[in-house]
């Protein structure tokens, strides 16, 4: 056998190792290529879920010739005494409570909840609902269950809660909205935020957080408007995505922020008037 030809074609470590390290930084390359584009295709169905759940409520408004009503009780919704767009309370496993409302759809869609102020009617799919990046689960009787909800509406909003200062207004029709293309509705909610339906903003303050966006879009979080459309919006302040304990909620401590707070100038401008 003629060993000199053989080795012409043999591979050297070095050369081996280099090969290695290509394949490596090639698989590397692709699989974030691969989370972004993950991340933008589920960025792409929460601005259409938001764009259907922003449908459902100018339907509802047309309909009953007011907002749909927005309750900030754990019971909200279930009730004529409390009515609200939703109903339902969300929990995760460190807190006390029926923990069955955090997986039950018929909360979100179903029919018998029609007369206590729900737009499920005019969604009829509860996966709008819900951020597919959300990986929030509620442990009941030993089994881990995924939760069903990730959106919340604006307390001024037809709101009936203890977050409305009465020196802003609570709007209770859209004509009373006197700027609907910069006037949000429904927003993403974290996970160790969400509870009720409502979405708290303290608007005579720029140094509160009461409830917390979602951060699941690089950051950002999907918010609509009750002109009908519907944005992506980025955080810039660390206070609006403080660190995340899974399956721990904030308890509804209020985050303080500074008074140059760039996130919740951006809400409180975009959530209602002055009187």
């Amino acid at each position: 056998m003629d060993y000199s030809k053989r080795s012409q074609w043999a591979f050297t470590l070095l050369e081996l190792l280099v090969v290695v390290a290509i394949i490596g930084i090639l698989a590397s390359l692709l699989l974030s290529v691969i989370a972004s584009s993950k991340l933008k295709s589920s960025t792409v169905r929460c601005i259409s879920n938001f764009k259907q759940l922003q449908a459902a409520w100018l339907m509802y408004t047309t309909d009953f010739n007011h907002l749909p009503p927005n309750n900030d009780q754990p019971y909200a919704g279930k009730s004529a005494e409390f009515p609200s767009w939703v109903a339902g309370w969300l929990r995760l496993d460190n807190e006390t409570g029926d923990k069955s409302d955090s997986t039950n759809v018929s909360l979100l869609i179903g029919k018998e909840y029609a007369p206590f102020g729900s737009i499920g009617p005019f969604t009829q799919s509860a996966s709008v609902y819900k951020c597919a990046l959300d990986r929030s689960t509620v442990n009941i009787s030993g089994i881990d269950y995924p939760r069903v909800r990730t959106v919340a509406m604006n307390s001024y909003m037809n709101g009936s809660g203890i977050w409305q200062n009465s020196n802003y207004v609570t709007f209770r029709k859209l004509v009373e909205i006197p700027n609907p293309a910069n006037t949000w509705v429904f927003i993403e909610e974290r996970e160790d935020s969400i509870n009720d339906g409502y979405f708290a903003v303290m608007v005579d303050s720029k140094y509160t957080i009461i409830d917390v966006p979602a951060n699941y879009h690089n950051n950002g979080a999907i918010v609509s408007f009750s002109d009908g459309h519907v944005e992506y919006h980025k955080w810039l302040e660390a206070t609006t995505t403080p660190p995340l304990i899974r399956g721990i909620h904030l308890s509804g401590v209020p985050i303080i922020t500074s008074p140059k707070d760039r996130d919740l100038e951006w809400l409180i401008k975009r959530t209602t008037i002055e009187r």
